[in-house]
This record gives structure tokens, sequence and C-alpha cells, in this order.
């Protein structure tokens, strides 16, 4: 492209397609963040049921009538079987008859999903009976007493997701020579894991569990990040930044499940977010918090995989022009 001479004014055609970009990056990013929100609707929900029969039929039939394909339901012999299947995250919750009639929910999983499945109250308290019939909800798994509404956890993962990314663009831009990048990229692991996790647990309080899981959670979604960024530079070029931030920003991101439930956004996009950092991550540190019974080995493998696949990539390219070079941009020719 060429370059206008230093102090002149860059063309008008420069400035009109400029600024068109500029506006079409601006359109993409809000509908990026707008559309899982605009068009997020239940379907699937996983929700025990601890009923015999006929009644189990009865209930079944009830919640398809009702609220047509917005439950898969898994029946379970008893009550502290449904409570297990909720701590393993099998189940958002589940409806009791035998031994009840109860609901049974986990905030920590999803408040959105809870507030879904509490208000079932109607399949397990018949026409006529009064507000006091009406059977008691327990959240099995409840928020932190300092996070109750969870606002702070899914604010916690965004603030992560730009540290990775910052991180990642400030070594591929900055730091020169593949080892000293993916050096830098082992202390910023180590040090941001730790220091988020301090501040997620001690500080503000919104994060539990096991704090060694959570530093290591927290930095391995840094490194994963970062890491992508890094390697597609040296792929790239400069290019392989913005590549990296698109890839992360606006495809991983908005289809994290940070907010809404997976089974609340649009299909398959819910299922395909949690192979993306921010997806993995979102479940595993909720995991880490609220259910440590539940597997989390794919989470983990995930981060692992793209930590891995951003390192190798930058090696195998360390010897591109574009890994070794600072900028894109021709040195200034000097006037003689």
């Amino acid at each position: 492209m060429e370059q206008p001479e230093p102090g002149q004014p860059s063309r008008l055609s420069r400035c009109l397609v400029t600024g068109a970009s500029l506006a079409a990056v601006a359109t993409l990013i809000m509908v990026a963040f707008t559309w899982p929100a605009v068009y997020a609707e239940p379907h699937g929900v996983p929700v025990g049921l601890v009923a015999a029969e006929p009644e189990s039929t009865t209930i079944v039939a009830a919640l398809e009538q009702v609220r047509p394909h917005e439950f898969t339901v898994r029946r379970y012999p008893d009550r502290d079987a449904a409570v297990q299947a909720i701590r393993h995250r099998e189940v958002y919750g589940a409806v009791v008859v035998d031994g009840g009639p109860e609901l049974l929910v986990a905030s920590g999983a999803s408040t959105i999903a809870s507030q879904l499945i509490g208000a079932l109250t109607g399949v397990l308290n018949p026409a006529g009976q009064t507000t006091a019939d009406r059977p008691p909800v327990t959240d099995v798994v409840p928020l932190s007493p300092h996070d109750e509404r969870g606002a702070g956890l899914s604010a916690f993962f965004f603030p992560l997701l730009l540290g990775g990314l910052k991180g990642g663009i400030f070594i591929a831009i900055g730091i020169q020579g593949t080892a000293r990048r993916l050096l830098t990229l082992v202390v910023l692991t180590v040090i941001a894991g730790t220091a988020v996790a301090v501040v997620g647990q001690y500080a503000f309080r919104i994060l539990s569990g096991s704090f060694p899981l959570n530093a290591a959670a927290s930095g391995l979604t840094v490194a994963a990040i970062a890491a992508t960024v890094i390697g597609l530079r040296n792929l790239f070029g400069l290019h392989g930044v913005g590549v990296g931030t698109v890839l992360i920003m606006l495809v991983g991101s908005p289809i994290s499940a940070a907010t809404l439930p997976v089974e609340f956004l649009p299909r398959p996009w819910g299922t395909i977010g949690q192979f993306f950092p921010p997806g993995a991550s979102v479940s595993l540190i909720r995991a880490i918090s609220y259910f440590p019974d539940a597997p989390t080995l794919p989470q983990w493998f995930v981060l692992c995989g793209w930590t891995l696949a951003g390192c190798l990539l930058a090696l195998l390219t360390r010897n591109r022009p574009s890994a070794r070079t600072r900028s894109t941009t021709p040195p200034s020719t000097k006037i003689a």
C-alpha cells in the first residue's frame, strides 16, 4: 500500500475506506454480542424427574404441553440420585414427586435455568390448590453469599478474556524472537493466573473451591488466548493479531455461555462455543467453584489444546520473515 509523504494529509479515498471499514467492524461487534441474547430461548434443558408410573408419564406430557421442547427429562430412582446428578452437572434441577413434592434447582449452575425450573410449580400444584400448598424449591448448589445474583461470576470472565487477548497482542508485537515470546507467555500465565485467582477468591469472594485449581484454570485461560495470538502473529505477521482477536473476541466470546446456559443459545453455537477458550474457561471455573464432583477433563483438554497449538504454531513458523520483523511497514528511506 502506498504510504503518504511525511506531513501530507491522507488521501480522501483512504479516509472513506478506513471509516467504512471501522464502521463495519463496530457493527460486527454489536451483532456478535447481541444476537445470542436476542434469539436466546431454552431448548432441551436437562431436568431430572423422580416419580413412579403413571405420574412420571403424566408429568412429562404436562411439561411438553406447557413448555414444548424446552426440557429434556432424565428419570432418577430417588431424590438422592437426582441431587447427585445436579452436583455432577448432568441436569440443572429436578422435579421430585416421590417423597415430595419438591423442586430442586442449582443457582450455581445458572440463575436463569434455576428460575425456569423453579417456575414449574404448576406441574406439581394442581389447579385449585392455594399458594401455601405449592411445593418447596430447594437450591442444591446455591451461589456464593457474596455473589447472590451471580453477576460477579459472569463479569469475572470478560476481564480474564481481555487479559489474555491484551497480553497476547503485546507479546506478539513488543517482544522479538519466538523463544522470548514464549518465555514471556509463561511469566504472564503464572503471574496472571495467581493474581486473578487471589482477587476473585479472596478479595471479591466470587470464586470458591480449590485455590490452586482456580489459579491454574485462570492462568491456562490467559495462556490459551495469548498463545493463539502469538502463533497466528508468527504465521501471518501483524495481520495474525487481527485474526486471533476476531477468533477469540467475535467468535468465541459471544457463544461462551458466560451469561446464558448453553441450552439457551441458538443451536449449534452453544455447543461449538465450549470448544473455544472462553467457553471452556466459563465451564471449568464454574465447576471448580460450585461443582467439585463434576467432570472437568474436557475443559482442561480444550484449554491445553489451544495453548499447545499456539505454541507449536509459533515454533514451527519461527523462521518465517513475519515472525522476525517488528512491523509490516517498510522502513523510511533516508534523504541524502
